[in-house]
């Protein structure tokens, strides 16, 4: 069947979501974030937009019950921002196009995370008679943020906004795991000056790109080292050169000038930012004092890395849940991925990642998600909740 026949509530839902792009880049969140207040309002919940400071990327959220000190607050938090598309030849389905085919939803975020966005919209229509009746302690609230892939504050503007709680799940695609740490992440622009010469006369200037080997071989050194750092459920550190660019927008037959790259940086929970920047001041430090190569360094984003403990009783509850409702592993375990987690966990609120989905498929061509999954997560989810506010 097609997305103009959707099964049931659920796939209907994820579907309109995955039908509205939302791309980041460019960051177009807003006739998304739209819809989703829209359907609050239709649902007879509150809802409002909540602006980014300093950036036309709006947010949406919603609230179920009366936010208090003297109850819980269960926060559900999910993006609305996808990656591009990319090429859509290469796509089997539209990726827009929010089709239902063989028992799976396709299209761009539709692992990646608007199923996971619908399961909180839903959660919180079905639950909403027995909080505001008082038969379930306690509010809930749906975030639906900015910006999350590229590192933009929808979930910190929420939060700042006075819509955080006492504890959170982050709806992104784990296969029913339940994460309670994850890695974070410092991406870093890196520039290397040379001198222009034409290449036929090479001895004249300085190759940037041969200048660059140096720092690429001292990345790599440092990469190896990093690999003897693990985290029993995040896994190893990495620093990684994800882009290279030089002599791009210059004659053929000039010496580039200026490389640029970029480096990813891993960064397990007991690491911090503050270690990071001290060991990549020494790195760059050691290159120029022994080839004399000077490399300037500037941080486009960052993630901080996010962990609460293993036991911690949110973790129990669903894991507990995903263990009998959907098999699966009941052990304790971590996301290589930085996520919004680390928003909440950075104020003291305890935040578990957790929903259905295989995180192979996000950014992928083709991404889809398996409906029957996503109906046993609004399943768990609405079970979880109900639990935690009936505690």
């Amino acid at each position: 069947m097609t997305g103009d026949e959707p099964t049931n509530d659920l796939a209907d839902l994820a579907a309109r979501l995955v039908r509205i792009p939302s791309e980041n880049p460019p960051g177009d969140e807003r006739p998304c974030v739209e819809f989703v207040v829209e359907w609050f309002e239709e649902e007879g919940i509150d809802a409002e937009l909540v602006e980014t400071p300093e950036m036309d990327r709006p947010n949406a959220v919603a609230v179920v019950g009366e936010l208090d000190d003297d109850s819980p607050t269960v926060v559900l938090n999910g993006h609305t921002d996808v990656v591009p598309a990319g090429d859509h030849e290469q796509w089997s389905h539209d990726p827009y196009g929010g089709d239902v085919a063989d028992g799976k939803l396709w299209g761009r975020g539709s692992a990646d995370m608007k199923t996971g966005l619908a399961l909180a919209m839903l959660t919180a229509k079905s639950l909403a008679s027995e909080i505001e009746s008082g038969a379930l302690d306690g509010s809930l609230v749906v975030h639906a943020a900015a910006g999350e892939e590229t590192g933009i504050p929808g979930t910190r503007t929420l939060i700042d906004a006075g819509y955080g709680g006492d504890c959170a799940i982050v709806l992104e695609p784990t296969n029913f795991r339940v994460a309670t740490s994850a890695k974070g992440v410092a991406t870093y622009r890196v520039s290397v000056e040379g001198a222009a010469s034409h290449a036929s006369h090479p001895d004249q200037g300085t190759n940037a790109i041969d200048l660059t080997r140096r720092v690429l071989d001292a990345i790599d050194d440092y990469d190896a080292d990093l690999r003897g750092r693990e985290d029993p459920l995040c896994g190893r550190a990495f620093a990684t050169v994800t882009e290279l660019e030089a002599g791009t927008d210059s004659n053929m037959a000039v010496l580039p000038e200026r490389a640029e790259l970029l480096l990813d940086r891993r960064i397990l929970p007991d690491e911090s930012i503050d270690a990071v920047e001290q060991e990549l001041d020494d790195l760059f430090e050691t290159v120029e004092r022994e080839s004399g190569v000077t490399a300037e360094r500037t941080l486009v984003q960052h993630y901080a890395s996010a962990s609460i403990p293993n036991d911690h009783s949110l973790a129990i509850q669903f894991r507990d849940l995903s263990t009998n409702l959907a098999d699966a592993p009941a052990g304790p375990w971590g996301m290589e991925a930085a996520t919004d987690a680390r928003e909440f966990v950075a104020d003291g609120i305890p935040a578990i990642i957790w929903g259905p989905g295989n995180l192979s498929q996000a950014h992928t061509v083709d991404e889809h998600i398996d409906l029957g999954d996503a109906q046993v997560g609004l399943e768990i989810l609405e079970r979880g909740v109900s639990g935690l506010l009936s505690e």
